[in-house]
């Protein structure tokens, strides 16, 4: 079980993470307004303009399905269900929630899952 300054140090990375994923999103608002409102002129052609954008909305649902999963940790928080591991109920190790906060799963159910799925998935659970 989680200390409540274990819990207030994890949420406090929640909220930094989802700051910085706000203040990204924001940035890349503003940059495609500027990009939309160049000149005749601009390096950019349409091709590579359209390149950018979709490579933007990719991140944007990333960053959108992060920004789900920290405000499904910070919901398992309030209700005194964070910590614990979906599939087995046994703790998740503090390292591995200050390493990834919005983990679901332990180590060990992680593992098994990706064992039954036949290959290795990699999950937004990854920091950074």
């Amino acid at each position: 079980m989680l200390r409540k300054n274990e819990l207030l140090e994890i949420k406090e990375i929640l909220a930094e993470m989802k700051h910085e994923i706000l203040k990204n999103l924001e940035e890349r608002i503003k940059s495609n307004d500027i990009s939309d409102q160049r000149e005749i002129g601009d390096i950019f052609d349409d091709a590579d303009l359209e390149q950018s954008r979709e490579f933007n909305l990719l991140l944007s649902t990333r960053e959108r399905q992060k920004l789900e999963q920290i405000e499904n940790a910070l919901v398992r928080m309030e209700k005194g269900e964070y910590g614990f591991c979906e599939d087995c109920g046994e703790n998740i190790p503090v390292g591995r929630l200050k390493a990834m906060p919005f983990a679901v799963l332990c180590v060990k159910c992680k593992s098994e899952r990706e064992s039954i799925e036949g290959h290795t998935t990699v999950y937004l659970e990854e920091k950074g």
